[in-house]
């Protein structure tokens, strides 16, 4: 396959990805040809962790940082530091480098919150919705607590599935700030909820502690951490997909983490626009954001 001018030997093709459905994974690089313009400008200059499945979901997976030695030199990569030295991350900002990503049996792929050029300082926060059980109805009050909150902040949010049990909620950063103030934001949100709504956050880091609640979960917001990115396939029966929604369409109770999915995908995303386009127009400073949960608070 020859893209923007890179020759890409495709192989395996017929090779069972995901063996209920019988999809292939030619399934899987399609998808991802056929939709690289909607996830592009979610992965563009993020350091990637890649969830790697060469012999489908039911093989041995595994997670990579580290781009190989025998990547093509036209993959772009950026080394970046971590406690006991260095990794060099991929970068895809291109059709190419997608396709040759998931010609290697890339399923997920796991976005960083900061961009290369600016790597200490996030541009979004992502606040992790997870249930404690398999009952999605707990996300789906949660999520619209956080988005009503933030509402009387003045705040906009950005809402996506995870493709797996949850959701995350997203607010877009300036770029401004670092990790440690991302989070004390994330943190001094998370406490002021589960003060307010008790009977459904918690922000207890121990299981045992919850009690059937939700955890208010910012532990993302950190260096070298990633969050999925939108519009990736899960390795998860009936390949479902992490896909960003509207907040209108939370309000339909057949919608849950693994509504999309490799089946149905590509009709929605021919039938309605990216809910988070324009999103970066959205963006705020944390000293902003700190201060309208004050005035929230009303101190």
């Amino acid at each position: 396959m020859k893209i923007s001018g890179h020759n890409i030997d495709i192989s395996n093709t017929d090779k069972v990805f995901f063996d209920k459905e019988n999809f292939t994974k030619g399934d899987v690089i399609e998808y991802y040809r056929d939709i690289s313009d909607f996830i592009l400008p979610h992965l563009e200059d993020r350091p990637l962790m890649l969830q790697r499945f060469p012999d489908g979901i039911d093989g041995d997976g595994f997670y990579q940082k580290e781009a190989s030695d025998y990547f093509p030199e036209w993959i772009k990569t950026k080394s970046l530091k971590k406690e006991d030295g260095k990794v060099n991350h991929v970068i895809c900002n291109d059709k190419a480098t997608l396709i040759y990503l998931a010609n290697q049996g890339t399923i997920t792929f796991h976005g960083w919150l900061s961009k290369v050029d600016k790597i200490k300082y996030p541009d979004k926060l992502v606040i992790d919705l997870d249930p404690p059980s398999s009952d999605f109805e707990i996300v789906r009050k949660a999520a619209f607590l956080i988005k009503d909150t933030l509402e009387e902040m003045d705040v906009t949010s950005f809402l996506t599935t995870t493709g797996s049990s949850g959701a995350h909620v997203v607010i877009m950063l300036d770029g401004k700030c670092d990790f440690d103030q991302s989070r004390d934001f994330g943190k001094n949100l998370g406490d002021f909820l589960s003060a307010k709504y008790s009977d459904v956050f918690t922000t207890a880091a121990r299981k045992e502690k919850r009690n059937g609640k939700l955890y208010f979960d910012i532990q993302r917001n950190a260096y070298a951490q990633t969050a999925v990115v939108p519009y990736s396939i899960r390795p998860i029966e009936n390949a479902p997909i992490a896909t960003p929604l509207d907040w209108e369409e939370l309000k339909d109770k057949s919608i849950n983490a693994r509504s999309y999915d490799l089946k149905n995908i590509k009709r929605r995303l021919s039938q309605k626009e990216d809910p988070w386009k324009g999103a970066r127009r959205s963006a705020y400073g944390i000293n902003s954001l700190a201060e309208r949960l004050k005035k929230l608070k009303g101190q």
